[in-house]
């Protein structure tokens, strides 16, 4: 992505009256934030970094289902700090079962298994800041 590319979406992005607004194209994601940028300034010297490789393992197993962060926030994958995770890789889950908590402002909001399955991956880390739609995790058959 040129620097031209990245000046022209920030005039759209301004101009738009979004507050919020996502774009990726070869690899490079970019993300504009209102309330972020407000009292951020932007440095001539900034690069977009590219997004992380997806793994061949995740790839196999695109057949799976993700449970993905349904607001921004913070995982945490136990109750409590030092405690024991509400689940594991390789746990059987049962719909409605806890699977961990994003911290929101201070609300803690609990995510839950939609489906019946087996944990087969966990991708994100504890006390890891996630976004909208990120992927927490793969359940599987």
């Amino acid at each position: 992505m040129k620097f031209e590319d990245l000046k022209d979406l920030l005039k759209i992005f301004k101009e738009s009256g979004l507050t919020y607004m996502e774009y990726e194209q070869d690899g490079i994601r970019v993300t504009f934030d209102s309330k972020k940028m407000a009292n951020t300034q932007v440095m001539p010297q900034a690069q977009a970094l590219p997004v992380e490789n997806v793994s061949k393992e995740t790839e196999e197993v695109d057949n799976n289902n993700y449970v993905t962060s349904p607001l921004v926030g913070t995982f945490h994958s136990a109750p409590s700090v030092g405690g024991k995770p509400f689940v594991s890789e390789g746990d059987k889950v049962n719909k409605g079962d806890k699977l961990c908590i994003i911290e929101a402002m201070k609300v803690m909001n609990e995510i839950t298994a939609k489906e019946s399955g087996v944990i087969k991956k966990i991708l994100v880390s504890d006390n890891q800041m996630v976004e909208y739609g990120q992927k927490l995790f793969i359940i599987g058959e």
